[in-house]
């Protein structure tokens, strides 16, 4: 069932990402050794978030959204369903797909008024180098799986479009980052949002990223917000 979550939309709407897409770049460090990056524990995944003092003024810490439960995926259209309707997963809550593999993670959401900008980071960390390699693959993919990719319910609809986004940093080992167009409508709602995708890799550790808003976010900031998260890994 898709929630189109008004009351996040009015006071701090949260995405958590799908970890699905990705970008070119090395193999983890010291793969050449036969030995990856040092998995990191759930507390230095916390120490790792980003904190309100990171990112432009304005944005306070939000409640985290309430992991949800997963739900019949036969309302899709568009696309491969099997992805997209993950990603729509990760809309409704649930944690991104890496985790099911990951040693540890962590999670932070920040917002800024109303309407946003809304900021989501996801940190996990894994020694499964096939399962990140793979993650990365399929998040760079998810522009061609799930672009204009829509659900439907009883309460609306939910249509995501993905594209690459353009002049946009590379941060960390390697990192991707996708331009987010997206409309929730019901019989009360209609509603247009806007913003980016980020997936970063350093070491052992993938962070993921959402920045959006209503009915957009600055480009620029959203630039700041990823270098800062990169710097964050050190």
């Amino acid at each position: 069932m898709i929630t189109l979550r008004v009351g996040l939309v009015a006071g701090g709407m949260a995405l958590a990402l799908a970890l699905g897409g990705g970008c070119s770049a090395a193999r983890f460090d010291g793969a050449a050794r036969g030995a990856g990056p040092a998995v990191l524990t759930q507390g230095e995944l916390t120490s790792a978030l980003l904190r309100v003092e990171d990112l432009p003024t304005g944005y306070t810490v939000q409640p985290a959204a309430p992991e949800a439960s997963p739900s019949p995926t036969g309302g899709g259209q568009g696309g491969s369903v099997e992805p997209c309707a993950d990603v729509f997963e990760q809309l409704r809550g649930s944690a991104p797909a890496l985790s099911r593999v990951a040693s540890a993670s962590a999670r932070v959401e920040f917002g800024k008024g109303d309407y946003g900008p809304f900021l989501q980071q996801v940190l996990l960390s894994t020694g499964d180098r096939a399962a990140v390699e793979a993650a990365v693959s399929a998040f760079r993919q998810l522009p061609s799986l799930c672009n204009g990719f829509t659900e439907t319910d009883e309460q609306g609809s939910f249509t995501v479009r993905l594209a690459p986004a353009e002049n946009m940093p590379a941060l960390g080992d390697e990192s991707v980052t996708l331009k987010l167009d997206a409309n929730g409508r019901s019989v009360d709602l209609d509603v247009t949002l806007s913003g980016f995708m980020i997936l970063l890799r350093k070491g052992s550790v993938v962070s993921v990223l959402i920045h959006f808003g209503i009915p957009g976010v600055d480009a620029a900031e959203t630039e700041k917000i990823g270098r800062a998260a990169a710097a964050r890994l050190g």
